[in-house]
């Protein structure tokens, strides 16, 4: 199981659930952010220091009772991650490719993790570890220009009871991490595992209070309204310097991938319980056979909610004071500290989620529709020293106008090249342009940083040009105006084709 003297390091213990804290600090807190939330981060950092300073002072779990009832919360977790991580890359890398099959891969790896044991696992978390942690580090700095920190002087800390409800529910998720209590006493040096154990929870609070602030710095309020995928959505407007790469958001999602990866494996590492034999490998394969089935049921992410909010989450926080007042005296003090800490959580209630030819649209022009809503017009760049005409139609959505493509050219339309928006003047102040806006919002297919522009003429005609601008206002500037309820100047291309002066909007 183990090298040398059948111990893991401490340092490996931490590089393997660091990342799983950041990666999760990645894709939780920023959904909850908004201007009242910070009493609902803190409140789930607290609850999370408390639980993992309980698994310091209380025993490993030996009874095999208890270790099963541990793995099948670590089980409902595992699965609703995993569910979580197909869709992200389906949104966002591999959007023409089944979030079964995505996830058929993702389990199949995390099955061979698995199965070549703990002391495989944490090497590999250790070698991935840093490179993990640069590329995020690297994409927060490139998004500097977008961050706008005067909005942290409208954060306010309340803990509320809707507070403390969300920072709950926050902690069940943070409390991925809890599979450190059966590593207790496997550490090299016994006595370096609380420190271990401190430096993993520094990390991630540090993690979920960095991204959560980062996130409300580009958002605003309720910028993030109907993303699934906040910080996701954000990375869509990094760009190297020069433009050299128009999308970073692929790069970003690659490295958070790696983290989730390595959380997943963590979680159902346990169910081998130590370096699998032949018997545990198949029980291992029919274990992550039924995850996956259970995470290709949409429906499985609202059961595994109330199952982890409700039943598994509880149930570890029983286990872990039934352990401590087993602890001796230091032990039952703390236990009886926690359990008045937590008596006050009575929460209710959940907050809340064959390759084909691309056309590779550069461009869209967005004018009034005579029988609909939308005359779109869609430019295309492609490799082709020909190029590809531009598209025009009639639709309500996009969406719809890429089904119409679809229908008559049997080819999908990529947006991960679009540059620019084009909005005829008359048209932002129409219904459909906010119908239009909560499309673009929610669907990562539109990068965040993709430009903007009004035109006084027809927004077709400067979709169609071959040339197009490479400075503007980023999508992201509108979409926060809107749901925050603040003005922005989008700039106005005049009829002679001159970029000149700017529209007020709304």
């Amino acid at each position: 199981m183990f090298s040398g003297n059948h111990a893991i390091s401490t340092r490996q213990l931490y590089r393997n659930y660091a990342a799983a804290l950041i990666s999760l600090a990645a894709l939780l807190p920023p959904l909850v952010m908004d201007r009242n939330s910070g009493g609902s981060i803190l409140t789930a950092l607290a609850l999370l220091g408390l639980f993992l300073a309980g698994t310091v002072l209380a025993r490993r779990p030996e009874q095999k009772a208890i270790r099963w009832l541990c793995y099948a919360h670590y089980w409902v977790l595992g699965t609703m991650l995993v569910h979580m991580t197909g869709l992200l890359i389906h949104q966002f890398l591999l959007t023409s490719t089944s979030p079964v099959i995505i996830m058929a891969w993702f389990y199949l790896f995390c099955y061979y993790n698995l199965y070549k044991g703990l002391e495989c696992r944490v090497r590999v978390s250790e070698i991935l570890f840093p490179f993990f942690l640069l590329f995020l580090i690297l994409l927060s700095a490139l998004m500097y220009g977008e961050i706008e920190p005067g909005r942290l002087r409208d954060l306010r800390i309340s803990f509320d009871r809707g507070n403390v409800a969300v920072g709950y529910e926050l902690f069940c998720w943070l409390g991925a991490v809890q599979g450190l209590w059966h590593l207790h006493g496997s550490t090299d040096h016994a006595e370096k595992y609380p420190r271990a154990v401190f430096w993993i929870w520094l990390t991630g609070a540090a993690a979920s209070v960095g991204f959560a602030l980062f996130s409300y710095c580009i958002y605003g309020n309720a910028g993030h309204t109907g993303l699934v995928y906040p910080m996701a959505s954000a990375m869509t407007l990094a760009h190297l310097p020069g433009n050299v790469i128009g999308r970073l958001d692929a790069l970003f999602l690659f490295a958070w991938v790696i983290g989730l990866f390595l959380l997943c494996s963590s979680l159902f590492a346990p169910l081998t319980d130590g370096e699998p034999d032949t018997r545990r490998k198949w029980l291992l394969a029919a274990l992550m056979a039924a995850s996956f089935g259970a995470a290709c049921v949409p429906e499985c992410m609202e059961w595994g909610q109330k199952l982890l909010y409700y039943v598994t989450t509880p149930i570890q926080i029983l286990l872990l004071l039934l352990h401590l007042a087993l602890s001796g005296r230091k032990g039952k003090r703390l236990a009886a500290g926690a359990a008045c800490l937590l008596l006050p959580l009575c929460l209710t209630g959940c907050s809340s989620q064959e390759l084909e030819q691309q056309s590779l649209v550069t461009a869209v022009g967005v004018d009034a529709g005579e029988e609909k809503a939308l005359h779109l017009t869609f430019g295309f760049g492609t490799a082709d020293e020909e190029g590809e005409e531009p598209f025009e139609t009639e639709s309500d959505s996009l969406q719809e106008a890429k089904e119409q493509y679809w229908e008559r050219f049997q080819k999908n339309m990529d947006f991960n090249h679009l540059k620019n928006f084009y909005f005829s003047e008359g048209e932002i102040r129409q219904e459909a342009f906010l119908e239009l806006l909560e499309e673009i919002q929610v669907n990562g297919a539109y990068s965040r940083g993709t430009l903007v522009h009004v035109t006084e003429g027809p927004a077709g005609e400067q979709a169609e040009k071959e040339d197009q601008p490479e400075e503007g206002m980023p999508v992201h500037r509108l979409l926060n105006a809107r749901y925050n309820e603040e003005c922005c100047e989008i700039p106005r291309i005049t009829e002679d084709g001159r970029y000149k002066g700017s529209v007020s909007w709304p």
